[in-house]
C-alpha cells in the first residue's frame, strides 16, 4: 500500500520532482519553484481582494504551496495511467486476435509487442517476457512465468484472463476460437465503460470547480454589497471575518485538490477493493449470521439506552432524555441494520465477481460440456467471495447430480435474478433438456457480456458517488461562511443601535 505523505511534504521541490519521476517523466526543480511563485502571487492577490491580514495570507500561501503541487503530480499521473490503460487494451486485443489466428503464445506476444510504440514501457516488458520464455529452457513453466512478468507490471484481471485462456489452450486444446470471442467481448465492454467513466470523472471535476468558484465569488461580493448599501458596516476589518475567510479558502483549495486526486485513478484496477480474506469473512458473516445472539445484544444495548433515558429524565435533563429515544430504537434494531448493510455490501461484491466466474465456466465448457466438472475445476481460480458457495454447490452436485436444486440454491439468499437466470441455463446444459448446448453456451456468453457491463457501471458509480460529495461540499463551505458573515453584520447593526 502506498504510504500517505505528510501535509507539508511537497514544500520541498525535490519531493515534487521525485514523485513525478515515479511515473516516468522528468520534472525540473525550477518548475516547482515557479509553481510556488505563482501560488505566492495568487495568495497576495487573494489577500488584497478579501482584505486578509498578513498572517492569514501567509497561511494561505504556505498551504497552497503544499497542496497545489499535488495537482501538477496528478496531471502526470493521469497521463501515466491513461497510457497504461491504452497499452493494456491494445495488448489484450492484439494478443487475442493473434492467438486466434495462430494458437501459439510466443507468436501472440511478439505480434503484440510490434504494434506498441518503441518508447512504450509495456513493449519493454513484453520483450523481457519473450526473452525469458525463449531462453529459460531449464524452467518447467517458463511460459507461465514469462506471462507473470507482464501480469506483475500490469495488474489487471482481464489481462490475467487472456493469459489463462492461452495457457489452457496450449495445454488441453479445445474450441479456443469461441473462448477468444468471450474475452474480446469482455474487453470491448471494459473499454466502453472505462472511457465513459473517464468522461464522467472530468464532468464531475468540472462541476466541483464551478461550484468552488461560485462559492468564493459569493463570499467575496456579499460583504462588498453590504458595505455599499450600509457604508457604516464594514465586517472585513474583523479578525473573525479574516480567519473565517482564510479557512474557507483553505478548505476550498483542499476540496479542489481532493477532487483532482479522485479523478486521477488506476484504470486497470481489479474489480474488488477487498482482499481475499476480507471477501471470505464478509460472505461468512452474512451466511452464518446468528440472529438470536445479535438480537440479544441489541436488547442489552437498548436497555442501556433506556436506563440513560430514565436517569436523564429524573435529573431534569429532558433534551438529553429525549435524545435517547431515537438511540433506543436504533440500538434495538442494530442486528437488523448490521445484517442489512453486510448483505448489501456482499451482494455488491458478488455482482462484481459473478461475471468473472461465469466467464471461467464458459471457457471450461468450450473444452467439455460436463457442467459438474466445469464447476469443480472453476473453484480454485474463482473469486474469494464465491468460493464457499461453489464448494457447497459442488457437494450438492455430488449428492444430487441430476437435480436442479444445487443450481437454484446457489446464492439464493441474495435474491439476485441474474444469478438465478444464469444458473438455470447451466442446469439446462447439464441435463441436456435445453436443446442445442452450443446455442445455450452462446446465450450464457451474451448474458455474461451484459453482466460485465453492469459490473463495470456499478464499480464506476461507487467512485462517482464519492466525487458527487465533493461537489456538494462547496455548498456547505459557502453556507458556513455566509452564516459567519451574517452573524457579524447582525452584531454590527446591534452595536450601532445600542450606541
Amino acid at each position: 500500500m502506498k504510504r500517505k505523505q505528510p501535509f507539508l511534504y511537497y514544500l520541498n521541490p525535490k519531493n515534487v520532482s521525485a514523485a513525478i519521476e515515479r511515473y516516468g517523466y522528468t520534472y525540473r526543480i525550477h518548475n516547482t519553484v515557479l509553481v510556488y511563485v505563482v501560488v505566492i502571487a495568487a495568495s497576495a492577490a487573494g489577500g488584497i481582494l478579501f482584505q486578509l491580514g498578513l498572517l492569514e495570507a501567509a497561511a494561505v500561501a504556505i498551504c497552497g504551496m503544499s497542496m497545489l503541487p499535488r495537482v501538477v503530480i496528478n496531471s502526470y499521473k493521469n497521463m501515466y495511467e491513461q497510457k497504461r490503460f491504452s497499452d493494456v487494451n491494445i495488448y489484450i486485443e492484439q494478443t487475442l486476435y493473434s492467438f486466434q489466428k495462430t494458437p501459439k503464445i510466443i507468436s501472440a506476444l511478439q505480434d503484440a509487442g510490434k504494434i506498441l510504440p518503441k518508447d512504450s514501457p509495456m513493449r519493454s516488458v513484453i520483450e523481457e517476457a519473450v526473452r525469458y520464455i525463449l531462453h529459460e529452457y531449464s524452467e518447467e513453466n517458463s511460459i507461465e512465468d514469462g506471462l507473470k512478468i507482464i501480469e506483475q507490471n500490469y495488474r489487471c484481471q482481464r489481462l490475467r484472463d487472456a493469459h489463462g485462456l492461452m495457457l489452457k489452450t496450449e495445454r488441453i486444446g479445445g474450441d479456443y476460437e469461441s473462448s477468444v470471442k468471450i474475452l474480446l467481448s469482455g474487453r470491448a465492454v471494459w473499454e466502453t465503460e472505462t472511457c465513459r467513466f473517464q468522461k464522467e470523472c472530468k464532468n464531475r471535476q468540472r462541476m466541483v470547480n464551478i461550484a468552488l468558484t461560485l462559492v468564493c465569488s459569493v463570499c467575496l461580493f456579499t460583504p462588498l454589497m453590504i458595505s455599499k448599501f450600509a457604508p457604516t458596516v464594514n465586517i472585513m476589518t474583523s479578525n473573525v471575518y479574516k480567519i473565517g475567510t482564510a479557512a474557507m479558502i483553505l478548505i476550498a483549495m483542499r476540496t479542489y485538490v481532493k477532487a483532482d486526486g479522485m479523478a486521477s485513478i488506476n484504470w486497470l484496477r481489479d474489480e474488488s477493493a477487498l482482499t481475499k480474506e476480507e471477501q471470505e469473512q464478509l460472505y461468512r458473516k452474512v451466511k452464518e449470521y446468528d440472529f438470536g445472539r445479535e438480537k440479544r445484544k441489541s436488547m442489552r444495548y437498548a436497555m442501556l439506552s433506556a436506563g440513560c433515558f430514565c436517569a436523564f429524565f429524573l435529573a431534569g435533563w429532558k433534551p438529553f432524555a429525549f435524545l435517547c429515544i431515537p438511540v433506543f430504537f436504533i440500538l434495538l434494531n442494530q442486528h437488523k441494520i448490521g445484517y442489512g448493510l453486510a448483505k448489501k455490501r456482499c451482494a455488491e461484491e458478488i455482482g462484481k465477481a459473478f461475471p468473472q466466474w461465469l466467464m471461467e465456466i464458459s471457457l471450461l465448457l468450450q473444452v467439455s460440456e460436463n457442467v459438474n466438472a466445469a464447476v469443480a475445476k472453476s473453484i480454485e481460480e474463482a473469486p474469494a467471495i464465491l468460493k464457499d458457495a461453489l464448494k457447497e454447490m459442488e457437494s450438492s452436485l455430488m449428492e444430487q447430480p441430476e437435480s436442479n436444486e444445487p443450481y437454484m440454491n446457489f446464492m439464493k439468499e441474495f435474491g439476485m435474478l441474474e444469478i438465478r437466470s444464469a444458473m438455470g441455463m447451466l442446469y439446462s446444459i447439464s441435463s441436456g433438456r435445453g436443446g442445442n448446448a452450443e446455442l445455450q453456451i452462446d446465450e450464457i456468453l451474451a448474458k455474461n457480456t451484459a453482466l460485465l457491463g453492469q459490473s463495470e457501471r456499478a464499480s464506476n458509480e461507487n467512485r462517482l458517488a464519492a466525487m458527487y460529495w465533493q461537489f456538494l461540499f462547496p455548498s456547505i463551505i459557502g453556507g458556513g461562511k455566509l452564516l459567519v458573515d451574517m452573524t457579524l453584520v447582525t452584531i454590527a447593526f446591534m452595536s450601532m443601535k445600542l450606541y
